[in-house]
C-alpha cells in the first residue's frame, strides 16, 4: 500500500477501534460455515503471482514473501474469489517493510493487470504506533478509512506473529488484530464496485538498494458467509418450487437437492417448458450453485433470458457436460464454456457422480465463471458472439432429455448494483 491522502469517499465507520474481539467466531446475523484452508502448509497450489518481480516460496509451514530491488508491489492471489467471508490468518513482518491483504480484489486489463481492490493493511507499529487493520484501496482510490478514524495503535506486534481475523460481508468490513477489533467500516463505494474478487497476499515494492525484507503468512484460512441482510437469496429452499416454474418432473429431496426425472417419452433438449425457471428476472448477479451429472450426462446454466420459449436465442448458456475424460482444448460445448461464445481455459470436470460448484458473476458486459475454484471464463459480453442478448432475464436450469439425472443443491444468488466494474 502507498501512503497517500484519502480520498473523499461515501462511507460510514464506527468507532470500534480498540474493542476486544467477541467470543463468537461470527457475529449472530452470519451462519457458520466450513472453514478451508487456502494454504496447505506445503505448497503455493490455489495461488498465483500477479504483478511485481517479489518472490514467493514455502517455508516451515509458512508462505514467505521475499523483496526483490526495484520490484513494484506484487501480489500472490488465490486462483477463485469470494464476496462475503470470513478470513483469518498470521503474519510476521520484518519491521521496515510495510504489506497486506488484498480482498475482493481484480485486475484490469486481463490477469497481468494491475491489482486493485480494498486492501487490509500489515504495519510494523514502531515507536509511534502502526495502521495495522485499516482498510486501503489499492489502485482504487487510496485510503478507504478516513484519516480521522486512523489512530495509530501497538496492537500489531513488531517482530512476532499476529493474528487476523477479517469479516466482510456486503459493504461492511470489520478487522480484528491480535484479538482486538481495529476497524468496522461500511463502504457502499467500494463494494459497488468490487463485491467479489480474489485473497492478495502482498510484497510491497521497494526502492533500489533497499532490502531485501520479507513477509511470512501462514494458517491462511476462510469461510463463506450467506447472510440474507447482505443480499443472499437460496433459490431452491430444500422444500418446494416455490418462486420457480416448469412443466418438467423436478423432484426435491429432504436432503435439499433437486433432481431431474424425466417421464417416459420425454425426449430431447427443446422442451424450454420443462426447464426450470424462475419467476423472477435478474440483471447484475452472483450465482453459486452446485450440481453432480451422471457418465455423459448434459444439462446447462441459463441466464439473462429474454423468453423462456426460446432461451437458446434470447439468453446466455453456462455448459454443464460430462468433460471430465476430454483432452486437449475445450469447445464452447464442453463443461464450463458459454454456448455459441467461448470455451473453457481450462478442464475443471470433477468425475460423473461427484459434486461440482460453479459461480458465474454477470455485472453489466463482464462474465466471469469460475469452476470448481479455478477461473475458466472472463470475457465481455458487448464484444462476443452475444453482444445483443438482454441485459436482463431469467435464470433457467436445463432438462435436456432422457437419459439425464442431473442432481441440484445449494442454489444461492446475490444481486449487485450497478457501480463501475473496476476491471477483470
Amino acid at each position: 500500500m502507498m501512503h497517500i491522502a484519502a480520498c473523499a469517499l461515501a462511507l460510514v465507520i464506527g468507532s470500534a477501534a480498540g474493542a476486544q474481539e467477541p467470543a463468537a467466531e461470527t457475529s449472530s446475523a452470519v451462519p457458520a460455515a466450513r472453514w478451508s484452508r487456502l494454504f496447505d502448509g506445503d505448497s503455493l497450489a490455489g495461488w498465483s503471482q500477479r504483478n511485481g518481480t517479489a518472490t514467493y516460496r514455502v517455508e516451515e509451514g509458512a508462505i514467505v514473501g521475499r523483496t526483490t530491488d526495484g520490484s513494484p508491489n506484487s501480489f500472490l492471489c488465490t486462483t477463485r474469489g469470494y464476496a462475503d467471508f470470513e478470513l483469518k490468518f498470521e503474519v510476521r513482518v520484518d519491521d521496515r517493510l510495510n504489506s497486506g491483504v488484498q480482498i475482493r480484489s481484480r485486475t484490469r486489463g486481463g490477469p497481468q493487470g494491475r491489482v486493485n481492490g480494498p486492501q487490509v493493511e500489515i504495519e510494523a507499529s514502531g515507536p509511534d504506533g502502526a495502521e495495522a487493520g485499516y482498510l486501503y484501496g489499492e489502485a482504487a482510490g487510496g485510503w478507504m478509512t478516513p484519516a480521522d478514524a486512523r489512530a495509530k495503535h501497538k496492537h500489531f506486534r513488531d517482530g512476532e506473529w499476529n493474528a487476523y481475523r477479517v469479516l466482510a460481508v456486503g459493504p461492511r468490513i470489520q478487522v480484528w488484530v491480535n484479538g482486538v477489533q481495529v476497524s468496522d467500516l461500511t463502504h457502499e463505494k467500494m463494494h459497488a464496485s468490487h463485491p467479489r474478487g480474489f485473497i492478495g497476499l502482498q510484497v510491497h515494492g521497494v526502492g533500489r538498494g533497499q532490502g531485501p525484507f520479507e513477509v511470512r503468512w501462514r494458517g491462511i484460512e476462510v469461510r463463506e458467509v450467506r447472510d440474507v441482510a447482505a443480499g443472499w437469496v437460496r433459490l431452491y429452499d430444500g422444500k418446494d418450487l416455490e418462486g420457480w416454474r416448469t412443466t418438467g418432473n423436478w423432484i426435491g429431496a429432504p436432503d435439499g437437492v433437486l433432481s431431474i426425472q424425466p417421464r417416459d417419452g420425454e425426449l430431447g433438449w427443446q422442451r424450454f417448458d420443462a426447464y426450470l425457471w424462475t419467476e423472477k428476472a435478474y440483471g447484475d448477479f452472483i450465482l453459486d450453485l452446485e450440481y453432480a451429472y451422471p457418465r455423459g450426462g448434459n444439462s446447462g446454466v441459463f441466464f439473462r433470458v429474454g423468453d423462456r420459449a426460446s432461451p437458446v436465442t434470447t439468453g446466455i448458456e453456462a455448459q454443464i457436460l460430462d468433460s471430465s475424460e476430454k483432452k486437449g482444448e475445450l469447445t464452447h460445448h464442453d463443461h464450463g464454456g458459454i454456448i455459441s461464445t467461448i470455451g473453457a481455459s481450462k478442464n475443471m470436470s470433477r468425475a460423473p457422480g461427484e459434486w461440482n460448484r460453479m459461480i458465474v458473476v454477470a455485472r453489466g458486459p463482464h462474465l466471469e465463471v469460475e469452476l470448481n475454484g479455478e477461473k475458466i471464463v472472463d470475457i465481455q459480453l458487448d464484444e462476443s458472439a452475444v453482444k445483443d442478448r438482454p441485459k436482463t432475464g431469467y435464470i433457467g436450469l436445463q432438462d435436456h432429455g432422457v437419459p439425464n439425472d442431473i442432481r441440484f443443491r445449494n442454489l444461492w444468488l446475490k444481486e449487485l448494483g450497478s457501480g463501475p466494474e473496476g476491471g477483470r
